[in-house]
């Protein structure tokens, strides 16, 4: 029996479009020579905190808050163009999807200039070619298994997530991330692209009918697969990286051969945010190596060239960062965040037509 959360759907669209209310946290407007940055709360807070905005006011004279939200892009699209934070961390589909509302400032490659160590094709672009933020650094899309229960080779192709033996056994996400990611990875496996997404509906569908459940948090997706309640699921690198540093061994990643998918990361201006140098200034200083260092040690891959990653880190990872990024694909993502509600709501169709 799957047991999907029905609220899945709606919950997506909350984080994509701006509510009627503002949001719940009452922060000050950043000061001018400030930069309030916006983050997911725990443990990439004190990443930033401790990893990126401490260093930075050290070398700079410029205070970085931090501040916890449930989803950064969100509180962007709430505060409707007069934002609460001048720096917010979002996924790439998610700045490219409020860039379609004009909610960021686009930028030019020579207000960061430190983009140019950072290849163009994990640049985050709208069709004029400006640039939606700095890409920050990236997780991929792999295939995540129990190890007492199937082995790599069984994931040796992406197909593999389809064959009936896994039936009751596989664990898919939401529609929000199910569309931009796994349906667009799956389309390109199927001789699709990102615009062209219906040869991928298939696959997922296949996939969908060897799903067990529709896990509503990668916190309980990680204790089904510790306890075997769930054999393999796409899933990102930096969660199973961080697992298996925890001691957690019995769970594993694999890259099948067709490739997987960058899931980078980019931090973004809102628009109309306040104290814009101060904003410009702490994104061009994002990329600098020994901060990307700090960031792959919590599972972050780094987009940049300009980063020498130590053995022991590399180790962890499996691949270095040049091999990681030969091997998966990079998709537009303002192409996916175009028309990401009616991807969405396809995703729940699928989800709904394989209960």
């Amino acid at each position: 029996m799957i047991l999907y959360r029905r609220s899945g759907l709606a919950t997506g669209a909350a984080l994509l479009a701006a509510p009627l209310a503002a949001p719940s946290l009452s922060l000050a407007q950043p000061a001018p020579g400030r930069v309030v940055f916006g983050s997911w709360g725990g443990a990439t807070a004190r990443m930033w905190r401790e990893s990126f905005g401490a260093p930075f006011t050290a070398a700079t004279g410029i205070p970085v808050t931090v501040a916890e939200l449930p989803d950064p892009a969100a509180a962007v699209a709430a505060a409707r163009g007069r934002p609460q934070h001048n720096v917010a961390l979002a996924a790439s589909f998610q700045a490219a999807h409020l860039a379609t509302s004009d909610l960021i400032e686009r930028l030019s490659p020579d207000e960061i200039p430190n983009i140019r160590h950072v290849p163009e094709e994990h640049w985050v672009r709208d069709p004029q070619g400006r640039l939606l933020g700095m890409p920050i650094y990236f997780v991929y899309l792999g295939v995540a298994f129990n190890n007492t229960l199937a082995r790599a080779a069984d994931f040796a192709s992406w197909e593999g997530l389809t064959e009936r033996k896994w039936r009751g056994q596989i664990s898919v996400t939401r529609p929000i991330f199910l569309a931009p990611y796994d349906l667009s990875l799956y389309a390109r496996i199927r001789g699709g692209s990102e615009a062209d997404i219906q040869p991928g509906v298939p696959m997922l569908e296949a996939v969908a009918r060897n799903s067990v459940s529709s896990y509503s948090s990668m916190a309980t997706l990680q204790q089904q697969m510790s306890r075997g309640e769930v054999t393999a699921c796409a899933f990102y690198s930096g969660q199973i990286q961080m697992l298996r540093k925890a001691g957690q061994r019995e769970v594993e990643m694999t890259l099948p051969r067709e490739g997987g998918l960058v899931l980078s990361y980019v931090i973004s201006i809102p628009k109309n945010a306040p104290d814009k140098a101060a904003a410009l200034r702490f994104l061009n200083d994002a990329i600098d190596p020994a901060k990307q260092i700090m960031a792959a040690r919590s599972g972050y891959i780094p987009l940049s060239t300009n980063v020498t990653l130590p053995p022991e880190v590399i180790q962890e990872i499996g691949m270095t960062p040049e091999e990681v990024r030969a091997r998966n694909w990079s998709p537009n993502w303002y192409t996916i965040a175009a028309d990401i509600e009616a991807r969405m709501r396809l995703a729940d169709q699928v989800l709904d037509r394989a209960r």
